[in-house]
């Protein structure tokens, strides 16, 4: 184990780490009405407005600590409100209601819509010019801050739930049926475009200057970059009705629905998060007045809050890999983990060599993606190690650590044993001794022979040898026969290549072979001794490896025993022939011999011999 203990532990990014002072996520405030709230506007974290059911307004001036309730001076129901700036605002609702403050919503005036239908939708792009949508496909236009508000005709007569413009000229309204129409000449003139759905459409909101998305029934998102040209369907996440959504900039986005239903957006819809709302109440509306301090209103007098983003702490890491229990894991293999939600900044990690953690081997913080590839440093080989992850949000860091998980990392790396004994071509007997050299971190070899050089077909295949060395049994080779033999070096993680391949050529019953001295030439001596009874010894030279066939012939010339057959490594060779199964007479024997590397190099010579019985 390293003496040195690391830690990287990185300063978190101030950015990703917030103290709040109230509670995480979204959290009820009392409204002090039961009655249903359809929409919620906030100029800043402190001063916003609500209203509702039979002409409630409410507001407050402390970030919803406190609501108070403010004289509408209507009792028909209100559905609508826009603030231009932190005065003046406006709300809309049934019978052609619409109201104006420019007091911060302290107290409210009546102005004339000139129609006596219901008001759904307000919205301004300056001081003076502002928009209105309701039933039966109503527009109205001011451009005098709602001192004279003009109607124009939209060509629906189904009715309009929304209404956005990005400036002065381009704008859209949408409502029943998936109905969505677009204005060039700040609503003068209206053109029917494809929505691409017939769900009833809540709201639509401008993101940028092409950029919109509409919502509504069934969950529907969809996004448009090309001012209504295409839109584009996202996924929500949910089937719920989703009446309210809120933009603060071109990526941030956060939609309320039915049942409680929450969801943001953090690049511009790509991904939708859900939230938790803490209620089931249906959501009318939603509001933030930065990335971090929201509200969202619904029935019966529902207002949360947040001073999050609406993200709670994280929760725990799920660790991914390696597997519980692996072993033989690199020691900068990876790690990984799942992604936690609410989306997190960054990631913790401890290792241990105690599973309690007493002592922390390595950590590191500031991870910014749910796996790490570990340092060459950060671990030993042949090691027992524990790990935990921990993520940190906006919010703060999660509860707990993840589950913990072990591994056991791999040994080193071994080279590839060098092979000693017996030399390439060498003549041995049927039980010979093979040697290597030892290999550093090996735990065992592995010593495969063969008939032939791919070690296709293997004859002996020892695998768990101790040592250096193996001492061939009895009766796994066969006399006569080259054999090829290689060496891996093995421990509990890793094999070494193979060694380089050598051969050997096991010995002929009865043919000794003495090469500590090789001879210059070929030679075939006379047999000793001679005469003899019933055996002799037969003595010749081989130079060079070569391939020798030695032939017992009777005075006819008759084949009366093959003695040698086969290639054999140079060197002095005696061979003792027992003739006790043949009669007394004259015999011949005869060598050939070619060089194994050079055809042309070859040497026969014939000699004759006695048997007398």
């Amino acid at each position: 184990m390293k003496s040195i203990k690391y830690t990287l532990f990185l300063i978190f990014i101030l950015a990703c780490v917030r103290i709040y002072s109230q509670p995480y996520g979204w959290f009820a405030q009392t409204s002090g009405t039961s009655n249903n709230l359809n929409a919620v506007y906030f100029v800043n974290p402190t001063t916003g407005v609500v209203v509702g059911q039979s002409g409630l307004i409410l507001r407050t001036s402390n970030g919803g600590t406190n609501w108070g309730s403010v004289t509408s001076g209507t009792g028909a129901h209100l559905f609508g409100v826009y603030f231009i700036n932190g005065n003046t605002g406006y709300v809309v609702g049934d019978v052609g209601v619409v109201l104006r403050t420019t007091n911060a919503g302290s107290t409210w005036s009546s102005q004339s819509s000139g129609v006596g239908y219901q008001l759904r939708s307000v919205s301004f792009t300056n001081t003076n010019t502002g928009y209105i949508a309701g039933w039966y496909g109503t527009f109205l236009r001011t451009t005098n801050g709602g001192t004279n508000w003009v109607s124009y005709s939209t060509g629906l007569t189904t009715n309009l739930t929304c209404v956005s413009f990005a400036d002065a000229n381009n704008g859209f309204a949408g409502g029943q049926f998936g109905n969505l129409i677009r204005t060039t000449n700040g609503g003068v003139n209206w053109s029917t475009i494809s929505s691409g759905t017939s769900s009833q459409i809540e709201q639509v909101s401008f993101t940028g200057t092409n950029d919109a998305s509409i919502i509504g029934e069934g969950g529907i998102i969809r996004k448009t970059t090309n001012l209504g040209v295409n839109w584009v369907s996202q996924t929500s996440g949910t089937g719920n009705w989703l009446n309210g959504l809120t933009v603060k900039n071109q990526t941030f986005m956060v939609v309320v629905g039915d049942y409680g239903t929450i969801r943001k957006t953090s690049n511009g819809g790509l991904n939708w998060y859900q939230q938790t709302s803490n209620t089931s109440n249906p959501l009318s509306a939603v509001s933030f007045a930065d990335t971090n301090t929201g509200w969202a209103v619904g029935i019966n007098g529902t207002i949360i809050k947040t001073t999050t983003g609406g993200w709670l702490l994280p929760g725990a890491a799920s660790l991914s890999a390696p597997g519980n229990g692996q072993t033989c894991f690199s020691i900068t293999g990876t790690l990984d983990w799942s992604d936690v939600f609410p989306p997190v900044c960054h990631y913790r990690l401890q290792i241990s060599t105690d599973q309690t953690f007493a002592t922390v081997s390595y950590e590191v913080a500031g991870i910014n993606a749910s796996q790490y590839i570990l340092p060459n440093f950060a671990l030993n080989y042949n090691t027992q190690y524990y790990w935990r992850v921990r993520a940190t949000n906006f919010v703060g860091e999660s509860a707990s650590w993840s589950s913990v998980r072990n591994f056991r990392t791999t040994n080193q790396s071994l080279t590839t044993p060098v092979l000693q004994l017996p030399a390439d071509n060498a003549a041995t007997n049927s039980t010979p001794q093979l040697t290597w050299d030892s290999v550093q971190y090996a735990s065992a070899y592995r010593c495969r022979i063969a008939t032939d050089s791919g070690f296709t077909n293997v004859v002996l295949d020892s695998n768990n040898i101790s040592g250096r060395l193996l001492n061939v049994p009895a009766g796994k080779l066969q006399p006569n026969t080259r054999y090829y033999w290689r060496i891996n070096a093995l421990n509990t993680c890793n094999t070494s290549s193979n060694s380089t391949r050598r051969s050997f050529i096991t010995s002929i019953t009865g043919l000794v072979v003495n090469q500590s001295e090789i001879p210059q030439t070929y030679a075939l001596y006379n047999n000793y001794p001679n005469p003899f009874n019933p055996s002799t010894q037969l003595n010749f030279d081989l130079p060079v490896n070569s391939v020798v066939k030695i032939t017992v012939y009777n005075i006819l010339g008759e084949v009366t025993d093959l003695l040698v057959n086969s290639e054999l490594a140079a060197g002095r060779y005696s061979y003792t022939w027992n003739a006790a199964g043949l009669a007394s007479g004259i015999y011949i024997y005869r060598i050939e011999a070619v060089s194994v590397m050079n055809s042309n190099e070859s040497f026969t010579s014939t000699k004759k011999m006695m048997l007398i019985k």
